[in-house]
């Protein structure tokens, strides 16, 4: 041994070791084989200003039983069938995939108080610069998202019903779309106007549509959009339309065609072509009492392969999800990424997801969850879902350049 090597110190570990942490550290790592990645931890750890020597834990049991309390959720596996398409011919037709309860996720979310305290929850929002999901359109015309109802003058007046209301001085017909606040947090309507015959376009004016509107035809104008304060309301009123199924009488006001400008000049298109209003074929249960907390989730699946393995043969394909009610500073952090599950190799992802399908038809009833401590009406739905290229056309069935 080349005694130049040899530490010069005169303690009494001298000459193999300058002190005794060197020596109980080389003990340490020798007896229980502490690899190179553990121990560059172990020096993080001492060396962090907030570590204090008198708080080490002597007991590992009470590690052990702290684990016990952890947010660690419920893993569930089922079967999955598998594609032979682009696997060996040895490769089994099914696997286990393993996934974990959005119900679950969703409790452990709304219990975080350092998540919570980020999240939104109230009706849409009508900003210039729109950032956040509660920015659009989706959530403020969903029930399952925003304000669905509103109470003026006694009345209440409900998102997807038709009014009169005040528009400088003049009664207007129109659609009202949905409940919103303003900037300052004031509470403004989103009405879709809708005219009579004599408000028509002289290029759209006829004999025939002249004696629809004699029995109460009026038209809608597409993307025609005002925004009004509720006390610009008048009364509601009721027009039928079409593709609700609903039974017509001579004289009851109906909409079946839109109006809308394309290249400057005023065209004209079936109802039936519109699409349909959120209010339409969403229902809503009420919480069990008016005076419990709502909390309406926004939710995003987001389906990608798995980062680190995406060039690997085997790879798997991971099934995410994000809470839209958090601001998109906080959504794009990976730890605000919720797994919910891997889907295996060539697995078929339809019957991956049923099981969270079947979750999400029961969130968007309502259920209720003890939260921070109390009751509160908790309210789940897709708003929707991300993905990459790859999987996107997986999703959407388009078939990839080499199939």
């Amino acid at each position: 041994m080349d005694s130049s090597k040899l530490p010069s110190g005169s303690s009494e570990f001298s000459p193999y070791f300058n002190n005794k942490t060197e020596f109980l550290l080389f003990c340490w790592i020798q007896k229980h084989n502490i690899s190179t990645n553990a121990y560059d931890n172990l020096v993080s750890i001492i060396n962090d200003p907030q570590f204090k020597q008198e708080e080490v834990v002597t007991n590992i049991q009470r590690f052990r039983n702290w684990r016990q309390r952890l947010p660690l959720l419920p893993i569930t596996a089922r079967t999955v069938s598998i594609s032979p398409k682009k696997t060996p011919s040895t490769f089994p037709t099914s696997k286990l995939a393993y996934y974990l309860s959005i119900n679950d996720i969703i409790w452990y979310v709304l219990n975080n108080p350092s998540i919570i305290k980020h999240m939104y929850f109230g009706p849409g929002i009508n900003a210039k610069i729109k950032s956040e999901f509660w920015h659009g359109s989706l959530w403020a015309e969903s029930p399952l998202f925003g304000q669905e109802d509103i109470i003026i003058s006694q009345v209440k007046y409900r998102v997807g019903s038709f009014i009169y209301y005040y528009q400088s001085s003049i009664q207007k017909l129109g659609f009202l779309r949905a409940i919103q606040r303003d900037e300052t947090n004031q509470t403004i309507l989103k009405v879709q106007q809708l005219v009579f015959y004599e408000e028509l376009p002289g290029n759209l004016k006829g004999t025939s549509r002249q004696r629809r509107a004699n029995s109460g035809e009026v038209w809608i104008l597409d993307e025609n959009f005002v925004i009004i304060n509720p006390s610009a309301v008048l009364r509601k009123v009721k027009v039928k339309l079409p593709y609700l199924n609903q039974p017509l009488t001579p004289g009851e006001l109906n909409v079946k065609e839109i109006i809308y400008k394309y290249k400057n000049y005023w065209k004209i298109r079936d109802v039936n072509m519109s699409y349909l209003h959120p209010a339409h074929y969403i229902s809503t249960n009420n919480p069990p009492t008016s005076s419990i907390p709502v909390y309406k989730l926004f939710l995003d699946i987001y389906y990608d392969d798995f980062g680190t393995y995406r060039n690997v043969y085997y790879s798997l394909g991971g099934v995410y999800i994000q809470f839209g009610n958090m601001p998109a500073n906080l959504r794009k952090l990976v730890k605000n990424h919720f797994v919910i599950g891997f889907v295996p190799f060539r697995g078929n992802f339809d019957e991956f997801m049923c099981p969270f399908v079947e979750e999400l038809k029961q969130l968007e009833k309502g259920k209720i969850m003890n939260v921070q401590g109390r009751d509160v009406w908790v309210v789940a739905e897709l708003g929707v879902v991300t993905a990459d290229l790859p999987q996107g056309n997986d999703l959407a069935g388009v078939l990839r350049h080499e199939a």
